[in-house]
């Protein structure tokens, strides 16, 4: 065995696994800190990795699968991926200290037939698979930071319809906190607005729709997931004419920030006032048809009935999300800031959502934001529905 002294195994899912001894790598907080590690392994992103498997069984309803984990780390996803979800493919690590993790957790579960590690810049991997004749049926990248620099050669040897699962941890630039690092790497102007998360989600998937474009693909996003430090987002991804879905899901989002009224539109030269008089914030071009597939996430809550160890708490709720927030395409509205403006107490959120519910308009609470309300329904509707609620 090559790996360093000081490890640990740890079991998650059905994998074993040899990890860095994490109680070398604690904040003062008491959480782990996987950027101190020598190979990268993190705990609290358990849940992506959870979803990950859902969202393959769902997809390929148990058939098997070929597919590649550009930057794998300890290799925990990939090897989850061939024992929890049928898949069997390449692990990959630019880093030899990465791979011998590797070797040796597929030898301690037992897949040396069927993963096969590799120790190659991510880039040159997906340009390399491109030309030996094997179609990707799935490509995983989860890289430190923005995926963006992945996404051309990770398309390349796609087959005709594939899924792609991407992560980025520069919620930052995305979310607009780091205003000169959107502009620089996703060339967005920023602004101010109340649903930043959903913002940078938004700026993600066109980013990579964009690129995909070029290439000639389509994508469709089916399944979104935000913690604190992270996106995760699914794209199946089609070999065909993008025309169609590209000039229908670029736009802008309109946001008025005295009255908190938003909402899309295609044309950015057509203008308009908000309700007090002021011109609406423009923001875009970005993503502006809907980023999670609420029928893929009823596929997602039938495997996990059917999958009792991915039966966390955790995971349970947020299943129990996707279904309803997924149906609702609007930006969702922080009702702290909404009632602090009409003067009125927070209102129970289960009870108006059953109210708009109630008036024919679809809500759901949203787990991009606690104080977060997705709704289709007109902004002074729920501003009356929390007063009806109030009592005032």
């Amino acid at each position: 065995m090559k790996l360093p002294r000081k490890i640990v195994l740890v079991e998650e899912g059905l994998a074993r696994l040899y990890v860095p001894d994490l109680s070398e790598y604690i904040r003062e907080d008491g959480l782990v800190e996987p950027a101190w590690m020598p190979v990268f392994y993190n705990p609290s992103a358990r849940l992506s990795r959870d979803i990950t498997i859902l969202a393959l069984r769902a997809f390929f309803n148990d058939k098997k699968f070929f597919f590649v984990d550009l930057l794998a780390g300890t290799g925990v996803r990939g090897i989850r991926i061939a024992l929890e979800a049928g898949g069997v493919g390449i692990v990959n690590d630019v880093d030899p200290r990465a791979f011998d993790f590797m070797v040796e957790n597929i030898k301690l579960n037992k897949l040396e037939s069927e993963l096969a590690p590799f120790n190659m810049e991510a880039n040159a991997l997906g340009n390399l698979l491109t030309f030996t004749g094997v179609f990707v049926d799935y490509v995983d990248i989860d890289p430190y930071g923005s995926p963006i620099p992945y996404i051309e050669s990770s398309l390349k040897p796609l087959g005709k319809k594939a899924l792609i699962g991407v992560s980025a941890t520069d919620k930052g630039p995305l979310a607009c906190v780091n205003k000169d690092k959107t502009l620089k790497r996703y060339w967005l102007d920023c602004a101010d607005v109340d649903f930043k998360s959903e913002l940078g989600l938004r700026l993600l998937t066109y980013n990579i729709a964009l690129r995909a474009s070029a290439m000639n693909y389509t994508i469709t996003p089916v399944l979104y997931l935000s913690k604190a430090h992270y996106y995760r987002v699914f794209y199946v991804a089609e070999r065909k004419n993008p025309f169609n879905v590209i000039s229908k899901c670029r736009g802008y989002i309109w946001y008025c920030p005295t009255t908190l009224e938003r909402g899309f539109k295609y044309d950015r030269d057509k203008e308009f006032d908000c309700s007090d008089g002021n011109r609406p914030l423009l923001i875009g071009p970005l993503w502006i048809c809907p980023i999670g597939d609420e029928n893929f996430a009823r596929r997602l809550l039938a495997v996990l009935e059917k999958t009792l160890f991915l039966q966390r708490r955790e995971v349970l709720k947020y299943v129990e999300y996707a279904q309803k927030e997924f149906s609702v395409n609007e930006p969702f509205i922080r009702l702290d800031l909404l009632c602090r403006k009409i003067r009125a107490d927070m209102p129970n959120m289960e009870l108006l959502v059953e109210r708009l519910e109630e008036l024919g308009f679809k809500a759901s609470r949203t787990h991009l934001d606690p104080r977060g309300l997705k709704t289709n329904a007109p902004l002074k509707i729920v501003e009356s529905t929390i007063l009806e609620l109030s009592g005032k």
